[in-house]
Formats: C-alpha cells, sequence, structure tokens
C-alpha cells in the first residue's frame, strides 16, 4: 500500500504544520501533511509509521495508491475534520406524540451523498480513529436519511460499524416494492435487505391490526342517539377499505382524519370521532419503526 521515497514531485499542497511528505502514487500529486494528525487520526497510518526509520522524518515521503482527489479528501479529513450537521432542535414531548418520523438535522448543511460516500469509504480504508470525526460523519449521513432511506441504510452497512445510523435510516426506508433493482443494489446483503422487507411486513400487519379493532364509539363511550348506527357504518366501511391498502410509511390516523367532515355537523359525533381518531394515533405511535426496536420473536403484540 505504501513505500518510501526522497524524490517528491515539485508541486507542493501544503497543511497547516506540516512537517511530512505524503505523494500520490498514480500522478505524482504531493501533500505537506503534520505526520502527528495523520498517526493520531489513522489506525493506518499509526502501523505504517510504526514500521519506518523515525530519524531524518522530514526527508521522508509516503507514497499512497491514491489519485489526487482522493488523497487530499483523506489528509483534509485528518488535518480538519468536519463539523456535523446543524441540529434541530425539538421538544422530546413533541416528538413522542407525533405521528410524524423526526427530523434530526437540516439536510440543507449536511456534506452531499456523492462527497459523503467518499468519505465514508476512505474512513472505512484508512481506520480512522478520531471519535469525534467519525460521529461527525455519521451525523452528517444520517441527515440525509428522510429523503434517501434506503442509500443511507445501505451505506451504513457497506462503509463501516454504523448500526446506530442503519437503524434510524432503516424507519425511512419506502416500501422496498417502490425502488427499483438498481436502487436497491445499495443494499449489501440479503439478510440486510431481508430485515428490512420484515420490518416493513411487521408494521404493515400491526397497523392493519390495530385500525380494525379500533371503534368509532368504543365500549359505546360517547355514542351518539341520533347518529350511531350510521356513524359506526361509516367508520367501519372507511377503515376496512383503508386496511387493504396500508404501507409501511402510512399515517393511519391522517388519513381516517379525512373522514371529519362527515361528523361536523354533529358535537356529540364529532367529538366521539376525534377521539377515536387520537386513540388510533396513539397506538399506531407505538408500532416499531426501527430495527432496533423490532421484538426478537417477530410478532406483533401490543397492550391495550
Amino acid at each position: 500500500m505504501a513505500s518510501q521515497s526522497s524524490s517528491p514531485s515539485t508541486s507542493v499542497q501544503k497543511f497547516e504544520d506540516a512537517d511530512f511528505l505524503v505523494r500520490s502514487w498514480s500522478d505524482g500529486s504531493t501533500f505537506a501533511v503534520n505526520r502527528g494528525k495523520l498517526e493520531k487520526g489513522s489506525h493506518v497510518f499509526r502501523d505504517m509509521f510504526s514500521c519506518c526509520d523515525s530519524g531524518a522524518e522530514n526527508q521522508q515521503v509516503l507514497d499512497l495508491h491514491e489519485p489526487e482527489s482522493t488523497l487530499s479528501a483523506l489528509l483534509r479529513l485528518l488535518h480538519s475534520p468536519p463539523d456535523p450537521p446543524v441540529q434541530f432542535q425539538r421538544e422530546p414531548q413533541a416528538e413522542k406524540f407525533s405521528t410524524l418520523l423526526p427530523v434530526r438535522y437540516d439536510a440543507s448543511t449536511a456534506i452531499p451523498l456523492p462527497v459523503l460516500r467518499v468519505l465514508l469509504y476512505l474512513a472505512d480504508k484508512y481506520a480512522l480513529s478520531d471519535r469525534g470525526a467519525l460521529e461527525s460523519l455519521h451525523a452528517h449521513l444520517l441527515a440525509h436519511a428522510p429523503t434517501d432511506g434506503l442509500t443511507v441504510y445501505g451505506l451504513a452497512l457497506m462503509l463501516g460499524d454504523m448500526p446506530y445510523v442503519a437503524a434510524e435510516a432503516s424507519q425511512y426506508v419506502l416500501p422496498l416494492a417502490w425502488y427499483s433493482p438498481e436502487e436497491a443494489k445499495v443494499v449489501p446483503t440479503v439478510a440486510a435487505y431481508h430485515n428490512v422487507l420484515q420490518l416493513q411486513a411487521y408494521r404493515v400487519k400491526a397497523l392493519q391490526d390495530i385500525l380494525l379493532r379500533e371503534e368509532l364509539f368504543p365500549h359505546g363511550y360517547g355514542m351518539c342517539a341520533t347518529h350511531n348506527t350510521s356513524a359506526a357504518a361509516v367508520w367501519a366501511r372507511t377503515r376496512l377499505i383503508l386496511a387493504r391498502k396500508i404501507e409501511t410509511n402510512t399515517d393511519v390516523a391522517g388519513e381516517m382524519e379525512s373522514l371529519v367532515y362527515i361528523f361536523q355537523s354533529c358535537t356529540t359525533c364529532c367529538k366521539a370521532f376525534n377521539a377515536a381518531v387520537d386513540m388510533l394515533a396513539y397506538k399506531c405511535r407505538r408500532v416499531p419503526r426501527r430495527l432496533d426496536q423490532l421484538p426478537d420473536d417477530g410478532c406483533p403484540g401490543f397492550d391495550e
């Protein structure tokens, strides 16, 4: 992977506090770097330098089989790791009661995915040891999960040890049937693909079960003496239709809430309807959304 040389390229790109030279074997591009930062930030560089003669370090050149652009990205990562993306400040209670998936970072402040893919590949290849730099890269990757869930899930498994990022990203993966074969290739193993498939099947079954059990007038509570039969029939008919259409990302309570216009003319029915939708949303929120929340037995089971 590396060799020692004493004839560096005439064009040198310099980093702060440079005391050593690194050169691209493929095109001769040379970088003046800080050897201490390379040793501190990467297990691979640490092992390389441990095999080298410690004398006359400033006169040495380390040749790496990387093109200039890749080598530049690696050295910048080791000298000045990127700050994490801007994180949204959210009230824990608001997220707890929301039916929407959490958005933790401002995606506009995240490193673009094509660049991030390269950085994560290099972090894995050169065994970066700086936890702060690694956590920052992981946060940048997670910032893309709400819009590129499957890609983030696949990269988290493919490029380093990121179980937390993979688990978080799994909740943003759209129904797998919606992806093309080319898009699905980002998932590195059949087992990893199957895990998401199992999570989504679990969610669909659990959401269907909750929807089909939830009544407009549970135990007769809030039942309207005038419209109880017709109102309950509308609720029952709509939930049967919706149950057949549920996907892993369906907002079940939100879909049922679209019936509100039918119940608005009756205060009693409207009150019962809102209570039923709220209870439906509460129960659906408790359905696992991430792989790390999936029960070991894979069987739906919810306390009433």
